[in-house]
């Protein structure tokens, strides 16, 4: 038993209301974590899409921290989807860590490219992913490892708490009945990150499968959630599978914000170039 030190949020839980427990640095033992999976020759699969203005932007950042920070001491798989394999950056990754490229279709909206990309998930990384890894982690690519992200995060389904939404009383969530998206106003007390979820690969099946029904639907009756697969992820998390791991927002924060310790960070935004 590990004496909770919680840093910047000393009086947040260190287990949600239905028994996950919630990830925060000094709630777990660093060498336990990794000498846990290392004997079980655990292997961890990241996946990260990079399509359009958003590889030349952010993919490189990206690997270098991945290669630095991800799963330190455990074999790694990265697949990078990508519409442009050729002009993807090669780097000197650490060894155990190998990179796998995914060529995918550019969509002409970044609404679609992003919703979509539960299709891409389901239909392309999760095949590989079944025979590869034994967990896998989904990122946006807009982001930077900053310190150790470890197997502690592991878990058969891991959410990541909204640094943005985190500490407010009012989060975001599809209030619309017309979207699949939708969660009922009583519903909901953690509003999750669409930029990192993971878990086992039959979890991420169920997850993707069930969130692409959900926008395709939406779809098909001219309808869209107003954060779009994030929206729909929280539906998915929230009214259909409980998350078993929940990330605190050190995993993954906006540097605008006051905190400033963190395991991954935001990179800059630049919605004007990406896009477009």
């Amino acid at each position: 038993m590990y004496i909770r030190s919680l840093r910047y949020f000393p009086k947040e839980p260190s287990t949600t209301p239905w028994g996950a427990p919630i990830v925060w640095e000094g709630t777990f033992d660093h060498e336990e974590e990794n000498l846990f999976h290392q004997a079980r020759e655990t292997v961890v699969g990241l996946s990260v899409f990079a399509v359009g203005r958003y590889l030349d932007t952010y993919l490189k950042d990206f690997l270098v921290s991945a290669s630095h920070y991800f799963m330190l001491g455990l074999p790694c798989i990265v697949y990078v989807l990508t519409d442009r394999p050729l002009d993807v950056p090669r780097i000197h990754s650490r060894p155990g860590m190998s990179i796998t490229l995914i060529k995918v279709t550019k969509r002409p909206r970044w609404q679609d490219i992003s919703m979509l990309r539960m299709m891409d998930l389901r239909d392309l990384v999760l095949p590989l992913a079944y025979d590869e890894v034994d967990y896998l982690f989904c990122m946006d690519v807009d982001q930077i490892f900053t310190s150790s992200y470890g197997p502690e995060t592991l878990g058969a389904l891991v959410a990541q708490l909204h640094s943005g939404y985190y500490l407010s009383p009012d989060l975001p969530y599809e209030r619309s009945p017309l979207s699949e998206a939708f969660i009922p106003p009583h519903m909901g007390r953690f509003y999750y990150h669409g930029a990192v979820f993971g878990g086992k690969p039959s979890h991420l099946s169920n997850l993707t499968s069930s969130c692409l029904r959900s926008i395709l639907k939406d779809k098909e009756r001219g309808v869209e959630a107003i954060w779009h697969d994030e929206s729909h992820l929280n539906k998915y998390l929230i009214l259909d599978q409980l998350p078993s791991k929940v990330l605190s927002p050190e995993y993954c924060w906006d540097n605008r914000l006051w905190l400033r310790y963190h395991k991954m960070s935001w990179a800059a935004k630049d919605y004007k170039k990406t896009r477009v």
